[in-house]
This record gives structure tokens, sequence and C-alpha cells, in this order.
């Protein structure tokens, strides 16, 4: 257990609200990774934040422990952890009792059932899509039937996931809000961008001249690594100095590097595993490349684009394409087609004026709808006075 600070030590004491965290696991996907830094900002701004998990910690760990150096894990047991609930369930009940508020993270059942059991209020925030298969909508309604009477708010990171929400349970359209996941921008200018894209190259020990492609995430098949490296030995062809670098872990990786050594470009492949700063790699790729079948919205395009990275994507299902406006923001196909996908990347590397047109266009819509402010003010706003704008969305 980490030694608590001094300034964690003030920040409990003289917080205004206290937040007891249900937190469905510590990966580093995108919606861990959103919930860490906004953990650590609210912190910053006077709240105690007090963190469970019902699974054991995983590769975030370190950043939950940062912010509540007390936070516990624990060993899911059962389908839906119900063997290792009760142990779970009475922590969790500590926590939320000791606290004003509960904000529980991802749709876990375990953490849902033990933030009613407290009686607080609870704010749910939903990063999952719902129709996945012809199965969705039946457990997607047993969910909401279950739980959504008991939530005070449900947040969405897009219009696309709230709508799918109330196409399922429109008996919650008043609990529902789009709070789109906020990003600071990091890019100012091509002279900057540059400069910092040589230095990252540098850390990393990157070729200077390479055309760099890269994307991070859960190797797991939805997320179709597959047709990265089936779009990067198309980019191959054409650009012989690309190389291509996969940030990330999962049960698919032994796969995907027999595809690569399949595909004859296994030496330009580098898989980088878990990272847990990826703002080195954002500075230093030139475009990200992002496939998925299902996605709510998705954190890395965005991620990568606010350091001035371009992002080309095929997404068959999902509300990227409230970020991705093609051929303005980036590149944005609804199939995934190798071919296309590679004549995106292409293009984007022999018309520096294009890409660079794309990459503002990208920050300036990042800025107006995708801030890091906004997203921060409305979880202040709720934690602190309870209220919300009834609009639906911020």
């Amino acid at each position: 257990m980490q030694a608590v600070s001094k300034i964690q030590q003030s920040a409990r004491q003289n917080s205004s609200a206290s937040v007891g965290v249900l937190l469905q696991c510590t990966n580093l996907g995108g919606m861990e990774q959103i919930a860490y830094s906004l953990f650590e900002q609210l912190e910053s701004r006077g709240f105690a934040m007090r963190v469970t998990t019902p699974r054991a910690w995983g590769p975030g760990g370190s950043r939950a422990l940062r912010v509540d150096p007390e936070a516990q894990a624990f060993n899911y047991k059962g389908k839906f952890g119900w063997r290792s609930f009760p142990t779970f369930r009475r922590h969790a009940q500590k926590v939320c009792k000791s606290s004003e508020k509960v904000w529980v993270i991802g749709t876990c059942a375990s953490c849902l059932m033990a933030a009613r059991l407290s009686g607080r209020k609870t704010l749910l925030s939903h990063h999952y899509h719902h129709f996945e298969n012809k199965f969705s909508r039946l457990r997607w309604i047993a969910f909401y039937l279950a739980f959504g009477s008991s939530l005070d708010a449900i947040t969405y990171p897009t219009e696309f996931t709230r709508n799918e929400a109330l196409r399922i349970a429109p008996w919650l359209r008043a609990k529902t809000h789009v709070v789109r996941n906020g990003f600071d921008v990091h890019y100012t200018t091509e002279e900057k961008r540059l400069a910092d894209k040589r230095e990252a190259r540098a850390e990393l020990q990157i070729p200077q001249g390479a055309f760099l492609i890269g994307n991070g995430g859960w190797l797991i098949k939805r997320k179709r690594f597959d047709i990265f490296l089936r779009t990067a030995q198309q980019v191959s062809h054409q650009i012989p100095n690309a190389r291509f670098y996969i940030c990330g872990g999962g049960p698919e990786e032994n796969n995907l590097r027999s595809l690569a050594r399949k595909l004859g470009i296994a030496d330009k492949v580098h898989f980088q595993s878990w990272v847990q700063d990826m703002s080195p790699y954002y500075r230093a790729w030139d475009v990200e490349l992002f496939n998925s079948d299902f996605e709510a919205l998705g954190c890395i395009p965005l991620e990568a684009a606010s350091y001035g990275c371009l992002c080309v994507a095929s997404c068959c299902y999902g509300g990227l394409s409230e970020f991705l406006k093609n051929g303005q923001t980036g590149f944005l196909l609804d199939q995934h087609d190798p071919e296309k996908l590679a004549g995106a990347l292409i293009k984007l590397a022999l018309d520096p004026v294009l890409a660079l047109e794309i990459r503002q266009h990208a920050i300036k819509l990042i800025e107006q709808e995708f801030s890091n402010e906004k997203a921060l003010r409305f979880y202040e706003n709720y934690f602190r006075t309870g209220t919300i704008n009834s609009s639906g969305r911020i």
C-alpha cells in the first residue's frame, strides 16, 4: 500500500464532497483511462475519491491508488462475480456510506448491486454499446429493469449510445445524459508538433524518417487488429519505410503475431504490450489506424488527435462518426476494407496540405465538443450539488 501524501491528506480533510467510486476494472482501456484522469482532476479540485473494484488489480491499478492509496481490489469469482460478491459488498458499502455520492463506472452487476444496497445517490457512467448481437436487446432490457430505477443519473459518451439506451428503456429518458469523453489539446503549432515528434522518436528509439502508424487497446477479436495488420501490408507495398506499432495486450496477441509473420511484415510491426503513458507514441506517430466491429466511441482516436496525430478508422457499428467527419477531421469507413484504409493512409502521407487541414479541423472539434473542461464541469457540478442540465447533453 502506498503512503498518503500531505496533499492527499489535506484534500481528504478539507474536501467539500466525497465520492465513492465502484470501478468495474482497472485495465488500461479507454473507459479506464478517462476515469483515472477524471479522478486525478477532481481530487485536485478538493474531492476525496474513495475507490474500490470487484476485480483484481489490472495494469492501471497504480493510477487508482494514486488518488486513493487505501483503494482495494477483490478476486472476481463466479458468473457476474456472485461467489465473491458478499466480501466485495461489505467493503463497497463502507466506501459508499462514507461518501456523499456514489459513482459506478462500467456496467458491472456487482458494483451496481452494492451501490443500490448502500442507499446512496448513484451515478452510472455507461461506456458500452448496446446492440452487439440478436440477444442484446433482451440482455439490456433486463439490465435497465434491474438497475435503472435505483440510479439517479446515467451518462453516455455519445448521442449514439444514449439513443440506443432510449430505444431499449425509454422510461429512463430523464435520467440519461450525454457527457462526452474529455481531452486536453496538446497540439499548438506545426513547428512544435514536428519538434515533439523528433523528441518522441528519439525517446522511443524509432527511426526519424519512418512513416509511423499505430493503434492501442485490448487485443481482442472485436477490436480487429487483424484489419490493422492487413492494412499495414497494403501500405508497406507503397511506402517501404512505413512502420507499425501496437500498444496493448490480450488473448489475440499470439494470433496477431502469427498473422504478421504470414503477411510478411513481422519485421515492420512492433508489439509494445500495455503502455501506461501513450503520449510519446501519439507524438511519434504520423497516423493512428483504428478498427473495430462495435464501439460506443473509441478514445484512442480522440486522444491521438489531441496531440496532432491524424486518424483513419473503420467501425461497423458505433458512435465514432460524432468525432470523425470523413475527409474533414479524419477518415472513417463503415466497413473493414484494408485496400481503402490503406488508400486513405497513403493519401495523408503524400499530401501534407490535406494532412494539416484535417489535423486542424480535428483539434477545433475537440476544443468545441470534446474538451476536458466540459466533462470535468459536469462531474464536479453533480458531485458537489447534485444538479444536472436537464437537456440530456452538456
